[in-house]
Parts: C-alpha cells; sequence; structure tokens
C-alpha cells in the first residue's frame, strides 16, 4: 500500500467518468482554463479540448488509469492523428508513477512521430497539485478519494475545501430547506441540507459541525418556532455566527421570538414567510454580495447534471437483430452399440478419437451415432449391430441416454475439428487451430450482415516493455457444449478459448496463463467476438452453411449460422462510438499481478448477445 493517502487512491481509481471530470478541474488551474470536456461517447481519442487558447494553440487532452500507459499513449495519439485534429499541445495524464527515463521516452515518442508538444501529468505531477494548490479537489471528488482515507459525514467529504453552502433547520421546516437546496443547485451552488443528506448512523449535530469547518462558505439556518425550541440547532447558530459574514438567518415564521441568539437576531434575515421565492432572491443577492459565485454557470450546470443522472440514450425505436453463440444442431435418432474383441488403450483411444465419435459404457463396450471407420478397432463378429431409438430409453449400461447423446454430440464436432487439422492440446484438453506453414491462420467468413471479410485465429502478442518484453503466440479452440431446449430441440453452444504458449510451443503455468490471455483479448469487445466466434465455427464448415459428420439418418449436423432473434428496440451506433474508450479504461483498470486469479479452465465466452 502506498504510504501516501492520496497516491493511494489515484492507484485504485474504480469511477472513471469521476476521474475525466477530476482531470478536466485540475488542469483547468494548472494551465488551462479553457478546457472543454468532451469525456463519454464519440470522443476521438480526446477527453477534453482548447479549440483556441490565448495564443492561438489547440490543445487536446487524454486521460488514462490503465497500467499500460505507454499502450494507451499510442492509441490515443494514433487515434486524435487519424481524425486529423492536429493540436499544437498534447496533455496526456495517467495514474502511474513515470521514471525520468519513462518520460523521456513519452515526449521523445510524441514528437518525433507527430511533431506535438507533450504535457505528461505523472501521479506524483497530480499529487503534488492535490497536497497544494488543488487540495479542494479532494473533497469534490469523494468517489476517488474515498473513505477511510478522506472520512465523509452526511454524504460529503471532510477534507477542507469551503465550497457549499450549508442549510440547516428542523424537521418542521423540511419542505422550504429542500425547495431552496435544490433552487440553489439549479443555479450553479453546491448545497448541502440535513433533510435530504445520508447521515443514517450519523451523530446529525456532529456532522452539521464537521461539514461548517470543513466545507462551508455559507450558513443558512431556518428560523422557526420549532427550530427556536431545539437548543442543539441554537447552539449551531450561535457558534457559526462568530464567523464575520458567514450566516444568513432563514425566516420561516412571522412573530419574532425571544430565543433568537443574539447575535443571529442582528442580522436581517431572508423572509421566506411572506414567499419563498422572495427569500430565495434575497439569499441569491446576498451570495452575490459576498462574491460566493456559483460553481457552474447555470445552463452548464443543467447539461452536467442530465447527463450524470439520466445515461447517454443509446436506443433507438427500431428492430435489429441480437445473435447469440449458440448454433442449431440435429442428432440421429438411433444409437449403436458395439462389443470389443480387446479393450483399447489409452493411446488407442485418442487416434480413434480423430476419427469416430463414441462413448466408452465398459471396457469391451462402446456406443455410437454411426459405425467406425474401417480397420480401427477389432469388434466382435455380429449378423447385426444393436441399434435401439435411445430417446425411447433413459438408461443404457448404467448411464443416461442423454448424456451419451451430448457427449456423442460434441465428440463428433471434435472429428470435424481433427479432419480440418486442428491440433490436440494435452494440457489444456482441447483442439486448437495451429499456425499454418504460411503463416497466421487467417480464416475468410460471412459476417452476419452477408459481408466476406477475415478474422484471424492465430496470432502473437507482446507482454511487457523495453527489456522485461516477453513475446508469445496465441490459437483459438472451440469448446463445444450440447444443449436440449424445453421443446425438445437441440442446440450446440460454443465457447471460444484462447490458448497461449511461447514462441517455442511451451505451455505456461498458473496465472501466467491468465496474464497473457487478457492482453490477447483486452481490447475484444462483442463485434470482436462475434467475428472470431463465426471464424471459429465457419472454418469446421463441410457444406456451405453448415457442420456434418456422417451418412443419411446417421448424420450430425450443426448449422454454422448462430440463433439470432428480432429485438424490438436497437441499438444507436452514433452514441455507442466512443463507449469502447471508457469500457477499456473499466476493463483494463489496475491489471495487478495480484488481482489476476482466473481461472486456468475459464474459457472465453461471447460477451454478451452481439447486435448485427
Amino acid at each position: 500500500m502506498s504510504a501516501d493517502a492520496i497516491t493511494y487512491c489515484l492507484e485504485r481509481v474504480s469511477d472513471y467518468r469521476d476521474f475525466e471530470r477530476f482531470c478536466s478541474a485540475l488542469l483547468a488551474s494548472a494551465g488551462y482554463p479553457g478546457i472543454d470536456p468532451l469525456g463519454g461517447t464519440g470522443d476521438e481519442g480526446r477527453d477534453a479540448i482548447i479549440r483556441n487558447d490565448e495564443e492561438g494553440r489547440k490543445i487536446g487532452f487524454a486521460y488514462t488509469v490503465r497500467s499500460d500507459w505507454r499502450v494507451k499513449l499510442a492509441s490515443d495519439c494514433k487515434r486524435v492523428h487519424e481524425k486529423d485534429h492536429s493540436p499544437d499541445i498534447f496533455v496526456f495524464v495517467c495514474t502511474e508513477a513515470l521514471t525520468a527515463s519513462e518520460k523521456d521516452f513519452a515526449h521523445k515518442f510524441v514528437t518525433e512521430k507527430y511533431h506535438w508538444t507533450l504535457d505528461l501529468f505523472d501521479i506524483e505531477r497530480l499529487r503534488v497539485q492535490l497536497v497544494g494548490p488543488q487540495r479542494h479537489l479532494v473533497a469534490q471528488h469523494p468517489s476517488i478519494f474515498t473513505p477511510p482515507f478522506f472520512p465523509q459525514r452526511g454524504g460529503q467529504s471532510i477534507a477542507e475545501c469551503r465550497d457549499t453552502v450549508l442549510i440547516d433547520h428542523v424537521a418542521a421546516d423540511h419542505a422550504v430547506a429542500t425547495w431552496l437546496a435544490r433552487r440553489l443547485s439549479i443555479a450553479g451552488f453546491r448545497t448541502w441540507c440535513q433533510g435530504t443528506a445520508p447521515i443514517a448512523g450519523e451523530n446529525a449535530d456532529e456532522t452539521v459541525r464537521k461539514l461548517l469547518d470543513a466545507r462551508a462558505n455559507h450558513y443558512l439556518p431556518f428560523c422557526s418556532t420549532a427550530s427556536l425550541a431545539d437548543g442543539v440547532f441554537l447552539e449551531r447558530c450561535t457558534i457559526a455566527a462568530t464567523r464575520e459574514d458567514f450566516v444568513l438567518p432563514c425566516k420561516s415564521t412571522a412573530t419574532p421570538d425571544a430565543r433568537m441568539p443574539s447575535r443571529l437576531a442582528k442580522l436581517e434575515p431572508a423572509d421566506f414567510d411572506s414567499s419563498w421565492n422572495t427569500g430565495l432572491n434575497q439569499v441569491l443577492e446576498r451570495l452575490s454580495a459576498l462574491g460566493i459565485k456559483p460553481s457552474l454557470e447555470p445552463d452548464r450546470g443543467r447539461q452536467i447534471a442530465l447527463r450524470d443522472y439520466l445515461p447517454t440514450r443509446v436506443t433507438v425505436a427500431k428492430p435489429e437483430p441480437v445473435f447469440a453463440n449458440v448454433f442449431p444442431i440435429q442428432l440421429p435418432k438411433t444409437m449403436l452399440v458395439f462389443d470389443l474383441q480387446k479393450s483399447l488403450t489409452d493411446t488407442e483411444t485418442l487416434e480413434v478419437r480423430k476419427q469416430w465419435a463414441f462413448v466408452e459404457l465398459g471396457a469391451y463396450r462402446l456406443i455410437a451415432f454411426m459405425p467406425p471407420p474401417r480397420q480401427t478397432i477389432s469388434l466382435v463378429t455380429v449378423e447385426r449391430t444393436p441399434e435401439f431409438l435411445w430417446e425411447d430409453i433413459s438408461h443404457r449400461d448404467g448411464k443416461r441416454t442423454m448424456d451419451i447423446a451430448k457427449e456423442l454430440a460434441w465428440r463428433s464436432l471434435e472429428v470435424v475439428c481433427a479432419q480440418k487439422g486442428l491440433k490436440f492440446c494435452s494440457d489444456r484438453r482441447v483442439l486448437y487451430f495451429p499456425q499454418r506453414e504460411t503463416g497466421e491462420w487467417n480464416q475468410p467468413i460471412r459476417h452476419v450482415d452477408g459481408r466476406s471479410t477475415t478474422v484471424q485465429l492465430t496470432g502473437e502478442r507482446t507482454k511487457g516493455w523495453g527489456d522485461r518484453a516477453s513475446l508469445f503466440l496465441y490459437q483459438l479452440a472451440p469448446k463445444f457444449r450440447p444443449q436440449r431446449d424445453a421443446d425438445g430441440s437441440w442446440s450446440m453452444l460454443v465457447n471460444v478459448y484462447i490458448r497461449v504458449t511461447t514462441p517455442e510451443g511451451a505451455m505456461f503455468e498458473g496465472k501466467e496463463i491468465g496474464r497473457r490471455r487478457k492482453i490477447v483479448s483486452k481490447s475484444w469487445w462483442n463485434k470482436e467476438w462475434l467475428a472470431r466466434l463465426l471464424g471459429v465455427v465457419q472454418a469446421l464448415q463441410t457444406a456451405e452453411g453448415r457442420i456434418e459428420i456422417g451418412e443419411g439418418a446417421r448424420t450430425v449436423s450443426m448449422l454454422s449460422k448462430p440463433l439470432n432473434w428480432n429485438c424490438p428496440v436497437g441499438l444507436d451506433v452514433s452514441a455507442l462510438s466512443g463507449m469502447s474508450d471508457i469500457g477499456e479504461e473499466i476493463a483494463q483498470y489496475r491489471v495487478r499481478d495480484e488481482d489476476d486469479d482466473e481461472s486456468d479452465e475459464a474459457s472465453s465466452a461471447l460477451k454478451g448477445a452481439p447486435g448485427a
């Protein structure tokens, strides 16, 4: 754990959207006052921009919480360059602690390749700002600087930052106090109101006092018959009134009360008794006279509030097909039983399974949908091979026929895999696409929308940088899981597994497998997984649009087009165009060895049901 609380919290950012807001707020006071945040969807590699500063320069900004900051820097620069934004200065913020050589590398890379000036903020530069001139940002971003390192009261951080109009009241004045809080919020002020604050489990009086000390820039106590009868409330008012130009009492009762603290009695209150609007205007006038300005312009504040609380609309009112990693399959109605003259050795079993799908009922008895190829095994001679309708019999030789059918289904597809040139990995127990003699396995496919394209089923990746860089290979492998629906129809669930090896073909062990599989698939989302799923399945086709093995009524047949449905609403592609940036940040957030406990046996299934 980092010794510094600010550094510790920045290293573990979990709210990427708030991190974007934090970065823009920090940079606005760090030499870029005209910054215009763009983060969210469709930012084209930029989280913010200054189109023309006082010196006539165009400035682009990008932020990341990823540990592989070099990849993110290169990716953002490439995207900004491809979109022809051509900034004079590119500001890059990351949450990694960079060495002098790493900073030199980054500046040299951006200058030599793109001829831009790089302004780099690493975690230490951020920390210096936050312990100095921009300490107030710690309190304004509680989702980043979280308890217990930065305690909260009433839903607010109590790190020092005098930026909040504090509205104090008793239960009888709840309606007018909460109305005032909302109206001031709409006007752009930061407010805290006891009646709406999450103070369950806290001492309410202590919470208000701590916020008065650390967060309040002005104190608005509602004075009424009920509140003036509350000794604790009066004590808070008396303490607050010792600070000059800090208290504006809000009158919600017309009758003067002798219990009013003397310091408050001398102050002219905002009159909410005759009209709430009158009281609001008087409060706004007083805040303006004291130089307490809204944190945001009203229009800007409304836009940000709507964007924060109403998520981007990503659906459109038109139907759209949705695809799953499930394929229809048909199985033969009967099974055949074969008796062996001698039992198969383990080596013989592996060799026979490359040509024929069968299930062992015992050491000397096998069951299958179709006869074995000639001269593969020694069978007991019979006039007619025993055959039965397996759906009419629940068990055969102690095994459920439904389980036998499922095993025969996926073993039949594995025979096709072997025939198509896939290799068996005894370590991972999968059949994988090997690298071809001509290079990587690039599979032509017909996509779900009818277009012809290709997808790579093998490849190479690099883990680490510089002297620690480690090249490794990956190969995709199908994993089959048959299932029977309630209506009696059969389908095959196909998952895509990522096998990783050294360049020499040696397998990795333990957690190292998961780390490298993450590197391979870190940028694969629905559309990338769908293309690879189609590539894996279509590479196994024995005829146009289907995978078949067997003959006539003994054929196992699977369609190579996945099941799909028409969804009554569709996705707005333009709204989603930039979502991958945020998604990638979240997916790659803190890729640390100690957090990587992915099971070695986990398979990479299609992430959701992608649209066309």
